[in-house]
Order: C-alpha cells, then structure tokens, then sequence
C-alpha cells in the first residue's frame, strides 16, 4: 500500500518511492529506497522536501491501524491524489540489501526491478528527459556568459541517466522517438541530452566500463557546446550556408575544445569526445580530417549518435527522416567507411532495423507503427495494425508479435518501411501506445 506522509512523519525502517522534489534537487540518485538513517531524512528535508510517499508492504507503518484518505492500493491504482501526479516519477529502481548494483565497474548487469506498466515506464521516461534538458540548458547558458562549467550538476545528471536507462531502454528510445516525430523547433538541449542518452544505450551495448560510460556521458552531453559559442544568427537562419558562414559552423568542434581546456576536472577522454566528433574513421571530417584509429573510440561512437540523431529529427525546413530509414542511410555510411561498423552494428542491435515509431506495411497487406522492438529477432517486432490490407482504417486497431505467430495464422511478415509523410498518413504514433 503507498501512502503519503509528511517529512516529519518518515522514521528509519520505511521505503519510500517518491518524494515531491525533483530528483536533480536532492543529494541522492535514488529515491526509491529503504531509509536507513536519520541522517538521510535530514539531507531530503534540508533539500526542501516536504511530503514522501511510502510502501508499507515493503518497510514500517507510520499507522498500522488506520489507513488514511490519500493511500493507494493495487487494486485501485487510478485513484492517485493530484499532488502524486505532480511529483516527479522516480527514474531509479530500488536494490534491497543484497542485490546486485545494477552498475558494476567492469561492465553493466542489471537487476530487475518492481513490475510496472510501459506507460508508467514511459512517463518516468519522459519526466527524466524534460528535467535532464532543463539542467543542461542552465549548464550551457552559464558557459555562455562566462561561468566554469558546473561539474557537479554534469555528473549528478550523466550518473542519473547511466543509471536509470541502462537495461531499460525501451521506454526512453520511444520517448525520443515521440519528441522527434513532433518537434519542429530543435533545440541544442533536446539534442544535446538525446545524443547522451542514446550514446549511453549503445556504450552498454559494448560493454564498456562504469567510468567508460561516466566518460561517453559527459563527453556526450558537452560534444556540442562550442556552438555556445557561435554567431546567434547561424542559429536562425533559413536555407543552406554560405562558404563562409560553413567555414564558421565547422569551427565549433575547436571552440568547444577551447571551453572544456577551461575545466581542469574533465577527463582527456571527454576532451576528446568534444573536439573529435565530426572526425571520420575514412578521414573525411573536421576539423583536422583525423582517420582511424587517430579518433578516440568515445567520440567515433558519439559522432555516430550525432549523426543518426540529426537524420530522426526536423531541422530548419528539412524533415525528419523516418527511423527505419535513418537506419538504413547510417548502414551505408558504415559501408562506404565513414563510421566503423563496429558501433554501426551495435546502434543498429540498440534500435532495432525497424525502430519503434517505424511505419511498416506487412506482406498482408495491413498497415501499422512498430512500438517495441524485439532483441532477440529484429525482424520480428510488435506492431499495432492501424490499417486493413485494403488500407481502410480498422475500427479496432490490432497489436501483433510479429515472432509470436502460429502456423494457423495468416502469413505476416514486414515487407516495406513506409515514409508517413509519402503515404499522408496523419494518424499520430503516440496514439498507437
């Protein structure tokens, strides 16, 4: 049963879940935890925290024998007061005394955490990503009038995020997905945050260590923080750049290797990251047109995230390109030699062939939006049919595991990726989860 007390009401011995702070306000990564000490209620009440909410069926009752109006049980989920829904969702799971830390320095395993719904998931998702954007907006402005980069608030966010979207990343790739299939004015945050997290996804994928991922985190956050530094009117111009105006933009790699050379607490490694970036492995990037194995490991993998990030999302007057094809064109770039397939492979594995938010048509004929992948076959995803195979809306759309059909079923196999824009498609993907 979750319940909601006061601060002053919390005592060692209960496990709390939520509190109505934001988590990048308090001193912990991990609100969902069992209190332990008196000395962990002082720190969450002198960050302001007024009102907890606790999990009596996993620690101690402030009130065993009363159950106060604003609870919520299992069985009446729906019934949440306003100020819970105003909280901001836990992105951590909790790690009860003996588990296994879903971090481990030499590699990632992850335990798995209390049951919850996609949506919930999606939600804490999107409550994580719109507080990490506000918390890299204050960083950058504070670089653009002068002030030292602020490491602590840098490594409280990238620690957060490392944590929470590793072993789940399904919820946050369809939430970026759901933000780029919307957003028309990009933002150097929003980017700026996505690159990370999805840098994050894909560092995990290889395997890479807990400070090699601290390392991809930061670097990832700050690759594009020489731009702070740019003309504003690169920023608003409409239609292609002149030679000159080019020239400029292609120097933010060593502007921002200039900003992070102020910051003695950044790593080589994230130093690296920033000023290499847009470096090829066939050595057609910039700023020096380095090659190979000259270009850091990090900043080849987040170059790569750059550059698939840029292809899903609208820019200027160009249009996003559909995930399923961003795929594709980030496949071939790999081929020609731009980017080692290496970390090609590994982002392809990480998104999936047919990403979530792809518009597929079956070889029925039917017609729907891929919303979750399928790891261990990616050509096999779930689909939500929209359309018949005559292509006429269904009055009630179908959800299909495409690797789950039986031999009595009729034959469904993706046979095409479809633009929406192409097809004028106007059903929106968000309404299919």
């Amino acid at each position: 049963m979750i319940k909601r007390i006061s601060i002053d009401q919390l005592t060692a011995g209960m496990f709390m879940t939520k509190v109505d702070q934001s988590w990048l306000k308090t001193p912990f990564w991990i609100h969902r935890r069992l209190i332990k000490t008196k000395e962990e209620i002082h720190h969450f009440k002198d960050s302001g925290v007024a009102f907890v909410y606790i999990d009596t069926t996993l620690g101690l009752d402030p009130d065993p024998d009363s159950a106060p109006a604003d609870i919520r049980t299992s069985a009446g989920a729906d019934n949440v007061p306003d100020l819970e829904r105003s909280v901001s969702p836990c992105p951590m799971e909790s790690h009860p005394e003996g588990s296994v830390s879903p971090i481990q320095e030499e590699g990632l395993s992850v335990s798995p955490g209390p049951l919850r719904t996609f949506k919930e998931e999606l939600a804490e998702a999107r409550e994580m990503r719109k507080e990490t954007i506000c918390t890299v907006q204050q960083i950058f402005d504070g670089i653009k009038t002068g002030v030292p980069i602020k490491m602590d608030s840098l490594r409280k966010v990238t620690g957060i995020l490392i944590q929470s979207v590793v072993g789940r990343e399904s919820p946050m790739l369809t939430e970026i997905q759901l933000s780029r299939m919307k957003q028309y004015d990009h933002s150097l945050y929003i980017h700026s945050v996505d690159v990370c997290v999805l840098s994050i996804i894909v560092g995990a994928e290889g395997k890479l260590t807990k400070a090699q991922l601290q390392d991809l985190a930061v670097g990832a956050l700050l690759h594009d923080v020489g731009q702070m530094r740019l003309p504003r009117n690169l920023f608003v111009k409409v239609g292609p750049f002149t030679d000159k105006e080019r020239k400029l933009w292609r120097a933010h790699p060593q502007l921002g290797s200039k900003v992070v050379g102020e910051c003695d607490m950044l790593s080589p490694p994230v130093r690296r990251i920033v000023t290499e970036h847009h470096e090829r492995v066939d050595g057609s990037g910039y700023p020096w047109g380095k090659s190979g194995t000259q270009i850091s490991s990090l900043a080849q993998l987040v170059g790569l995230v750059d550059r698939y990030e840029a292809l899903i999302s609208s820019r200027g007057q160009r249009p996003a390109t559909p995930p399923a094809l961003a795929v594709r064109r980030i496949y071939q770039l790999g081929i020609q030699g731009e980017f080692g397939m290496d970390w090609v492979e590994r982002l392809i594995r990480c998104v999936s062939i047919y990403p979530i938010g792809s518009l597929v048509e079956l070889t029925t004929g039917e017609r729907g939006w891929v919303v979750s992948i399928n790891s261990a076959d990616h050509m096999c995803p779930t689909v939500k049919l929209l359309w018949d195979k005559e292509h006429q809306k269904l009055f009630e759309p179908i959800t299909i595991e495409l690797s789950g059909l039986h031999d009595h079923s009729p034959e469904r196999k993706i046979q095409r990726v479809l633009n929406p824009k192409i097809e004028g498609v106007t059903e929106e993907f968000s309404s299919s989860l």
